[in-house]
């Protein structure tokens, strides 16, 4: 009866809060099995039991009926206190049985209302660690944070770091980039505490000697030809490894990072384990460098641009295409898993094309390594929040499911041209944790329906809801590659 008292007065925080109702109707499984259950029986179920039962206790009524003056014939009539009786009981069944159903969606209000408390504290919490470097992100987790508030001295703290968040885009706004990724996490920005004080981080590595022609590690082995990307992470450079005379891609990781002994500890480690990663379809980790303050990493040098640079040149790809990458990426990531390594940030930015089109997927590991840097709790986030599993968006450590989900992302995007989800930060997290995406067949009616189940399979809710691992996905993909037997028609370019 508490629990039924608790859940009148808390009815008023479901009104003010969607997604806390959104919560409260999720989480309420009993009641709603209970009215499957009583619609399917009160209308069905009871009316087979109910009418003999009415019968034998009010028998039909023997009567005559007239004809023509005296002369009449006997008849047999229905007794009224028959059809009384079942009103009675239906309505009854009906009034009782929907009561103890309100009563059940009560008593699943607080259990709710305790729920939305938990994530709306944990998304704060990960505010206040990004406010200083992403105060971007941290006003949409205070904002989403809000949502699920529902003590009013929350509210008001909540609503207070929301001021403190715009105030301090105001005067600097935070990192751009078009969705939250791991670089962004890391970004060298000053930090920036609620009281204001200003946290100064260690400088970022310079450009230089980033010219062409300065040589990198012993003896000079590495010569940099030209910088080809930067980012949060440090900076890439094309490189000649003049020892076996080819390129090679030479990655610098921040002074920022390197300075602190515990990453650069763990990067060590890390950098160790991904060169044991050998596989077509995985970025090879040639050697780790330390030059005087600065660490490096030698990976094999990809020329053709990344996934993500098709799929904005072509909207998307066909299902043929899709359908390789795809096989070659779950057959990439099936190895590292089987190795211990969780990559916990796939996305086509992190799929590199060959020349030939071969995918390759790089950046293994470093999610792990940041992991561990910016934020050590379950409620992390990290990786690019339109990637996401829904574990990770909940702040639940992700595991060898979470890249199946990642994978079945990248694979619909690769199928229709977007993600399944888009918005804002906090809006695509909420998607990834309660809506389904739009069936495939509703945006690309070209892909075939076997292809189009496995995706959505890999996109359940649920981890053990998802292909056991990606054999599975490798197996039915090599099923829908041109030459095993089926086809996978080609997109219809009209």
């Amino acid at each position: 009866m508490r629990s039924i008292r608790d859940g009148v007065r808390l009815l008023p925080v479901l009104v003010r809060n969607p997604a806390v109702a959104i919560r409260w109707l999720a989480g309420a499984r009993g009641a709603q099995a209970a009215l499957l259950l009583f619609i399917l029986a009160v209308p069905i179920g009871l009316p087979a039991v109910l009418d003999p039962a009415l019968e034998d206790r009010y028998p039909p009524i023997r009567t005559k009926k007239k004809l023509i003056g005296p002369i009449s014939i006997p008849t047999t009539g229905a007794d009224p206190r028959r059809e009384v009786r079942r009103r009675q009981v239906m309505t009854g069944a009906w009034s009782g049985g929907l009561a103890c159903i309100a009563l059940l969606l009560l008593a699943a209000v607080p259990k709710a209302v305790a729920r939305a408390e938990r994530e709306s504290a944990e998304r704060e919490e990960h505010g206040d660690s990004l406010l200083g470097r992403l105060p971007m992100q941290s006003l949409d987790l205070y904002r989403s944070a809000l949502g699920l508030a529902s003590d009013p001295q929350r509210t008001a703290t909540l609503g207070e770091k929301i001021r403190k968040a715009e105030s301090l885009l105001a005067r600097a706004p935070a990192v751009s980039a078009k969705d939250w990724s791991v670089d962004a996490l890391t970004s060298p920005e000053p930090a920036v505490e609620l009281d204001g004080t200003v946290i100064e981080p260690v400088a970022p590595p310079s450009p230089e000697p980033g010219s062409r022609g300065t040589t990198v590690g012993p003896d000079g082995r590495y010569r940099l030809e030209r910088e080809v990307g930067r980012g949060g992470m440090g900076v890439v450079y094309q490189a000649l490894d003049t020892a076996l005379e080819r390129a090679v891609a030479l990655k610098e990781m921040p002074l920022h990072l390197t300075g602190r002994t515990d990453l650069a500890r763990r990067f060590r480690q890390e950098a160790r384990l991904l060169a044991r990663l050998s596989h077509p379809n995985i970025v090879q980790v040639y050697d780790l460098i330390e030059d005087g303050k600065r660490l490096w990493i030698a990976m094999e040098f990809v020329e053709g641009g990344t996934l993500a640079d098709a799929i904005d040149r072509t909207g998307a790809l066909t299902p043929t295409e899709a359908v390789r990458i795809g096989r070659q990426l779950a057959a990439g990531l099936g190895f590292a898993h089987k190795q211990g390594v969780i990559h916990r940030d796939v996305k086509p930015i992190n799929v590199l094309l060959t020349s030939d089109g071969v995918p390759k997927l790089t950046d293994f590991g470093l999610a792990k390594l940041l992991e561990s840097s910016v934020h050590t709790q379950e409620g992390s986030l990290l990786g690019s929040v339109r990637y996401m599993s829904p574990e990770q968006a909940a702040g639940r450590p992700a595991d060898g499911r979470s890249d199946v989900y990642s994978l079945g992302v990248t694979f619909y995007e690769m199928l229709c041209g977007r993600a399944p989800f888009e918005g804002e930060t906090a809006s695509v997290l909420a998607q990834h944790l309660s809506q389904d995406p739009t069936p495939l067949s509703e945006l690309a009616r070209n892909v075939p329906s076997e292809l189009g189940a496995l995706v959505m399979r890999m996109l359940e809710k649920a981890p053990e809801r998802r292909p056991s691992d990606l054999d599975a996905v490798s197996e039915v993909l090599s099923t829908l590659e041109p030459g095993s037997g089926e086809t996978v028609e080609p997109k219809n370019s009209g």
